[in-house]
């Protein structure tokens, strides 16, 4: 049952693995495509986070030169009155270092942003510690001297900010072209999963025609000759699938289909054989009637009572009666006489009446005795078989082409079954007499 299951299901997997690799060729392309989106997402995302800590650097350079403005303007006004703005722009600066420091860490300008922001906050500590207190205490020669120590820090930022913008500007690029590499090579591997889906989907649409489509258009054909009335069409098709089962299950329903009609024609040629026999035994069975009295009332004759020849015929004429109720048996259902039969001796009896009538004259007849159990069956039928059997052979050894004018009759026990043998060294039946040697009436 295993076995039967597992070819019913071969066609169903070979379409699911045919359209499965199809399917696996299309998701390849597909995981290919969310994978290289997902690389260029993340190279994208690094362009945008290196261009805002560009942005971020300018921001820094811009906040460290206003935070330089508002010490320059307070050295020339000597007095308090921009120092509430210095303090904002110098906190504003702050924020501005601290968010480039955060932007650039990782990157080959993290240590310029660290630089940017000491001198960021060095400018404002030497502000407010030395600067401003030199102005409380009206020491211009010493804010004079400040005022170029100030300046410094502020053209060293703006040479930073230039350095590190180059670097991001370098990563940058590079992650723009990484992007780029990524997208080209995920449409060429897009393009490839496509090109071998296609490929694969026209393979499979082969495949199928060949396996499928094929197969099924000559089971269509053999079975419309079947149809037809050609019973000796076969389809033959090798394999183990669905489709080879059906084809022998096909080729076995022709050859069954053929079988019953040579049995429902060997039937209907019986039953009219049957008819025609019925009425030939009746007209055969009077003369054998009037023989069969005659000899009864020759046998009252003292002299002739115990004559061989008498028993002959009326074994012979009751033979004849055998073979003529044979007939009528095609008509009517068979009745069988059963009896213990020594099949040895009904050989030999065949044997002798054959003789006697000369039947086997110039052919040499061989006995090869054997101890075997009587047998249950219809001694008259066995009789007639054997006799039969015998005068076939003998016929064969007269022919031209025997090897020898010999026939061999044996009887033995083989598995449980008494077997009676008759050989003879002629030419054989040929393959076409063959299938018909179990006709009635069938000779050669």
């Amino acid at each position: 049952m295993a076995d039967h299951k597992r070819r019913i299901r071969t066609t169903a997997r070979r379409i699911v693995g045919a359209f499965g690799l199809v399917l696996l060729l299309f998701a390849l392309a597909l995981v290919v495509m969310v994978f290289s989106l997902d690389r260029i997402g993340a190279a994208e995302d690094e362009v945008a986070r290196l261009d805002r800590a560009k942005h971020a650097g300018h921001h820094a350079a811009a906040m460290a030169r206003e935070q330089y403005m508002h010490q320059a303007h307070t050295m020339l006004a000597w007095d308090a009155s921009h120092l509430e703005h210095y303090r904002e722009t110098a906190d504003e600066a702050r924020h501005a270092t601290q968010h480039l420091e955060h932007e650039v860490a990782g990157h080959q300008g993290a240590e310029q942003a660290k630089r940017i922001s000491r001198l960021v906050a060095e400018s404002d500590r030497r502000f407010r510690e030395e600067v401003w207190p030199a102005i409380q205490r009206n020491d211009r020669a010493r804010t004079s001297e400040l005022h170029e120590r100030t300046e410094h820090p502020v053209q060293e930022v703006v040479v930073l900010n230039t350095e590190l913008n180059r670097s991001l500007e370098n990563e940058s690029d590079a992650s723009r072209g990484d992007a780029e590499r990524i997208r080209s090579t995920a449409m060429i591997a897009v393009l490839i999963c496509f090109g071998l889906a296609i490929a694969a989907a026209a393979a499979v649409g082969v495949y199928l025609m060949r396996s499928i489509s094929r197969p099924v258009a000559t089971l269509r054909a053999q079975a419309a000759r079947i149809g037809a009335g050609d019973l000796d069409a076969r389809i033959g098709m090798p394999g183990d699938d669905e489709l080879a089962e059906l084809a022998r299950g096909i080729d076995q329903m022709a050859a069954d289909l053929k079988q019953h009609q040579g049995e429902l024609i060997k039937a209907h040629r019986l039953a009219s054989i049957g008819q025609v026999a019925s009425g030939v035994a009746h007209e055969i069975n009077n003369p054998l009637g009037i023989i069969l009295g005659y000899l009864t009332f020759l046998r009252r004759e003292p002299a002739l009572a115990d004559r061989d020849e008498l028993r002959i015929i009326e074994d012979e004429v009751r033979q004849s009666l055998a073979i003529v109720a044979g007939l009528l048996d095609l008509s009517r259902p068979v009745r069988l006489n059963a009896s213990d039969v020594a099949l040895g001796e009904v050989a030999r009896e065949a044997v002798a009446r054959l003789e006697e009538t000369g039947g086997a004259n110039g052919i040499e007849i061989r006995f090869r005795d054997n101890d075997v159990p009587p047998i249950v069956a219809d001694e008259g039928k066995v009789r007639q078989i054997a006799l039969n059997l015998l005068t076939n052979a003998v016929e064969a050894a007269r022919d031209p082409d025997a090897a020898s004018p010999t026939v061999e009759v044996t009887w033995e026990l083989l598995d449980r079954s008494v077997w009676l043998h008759i050989d003879d060294h002629g030419p054989g039946i040929s393959d076409e007499s063959m299938a018909r040697v179990f006709e009635p009436f069938f000779t050669t």
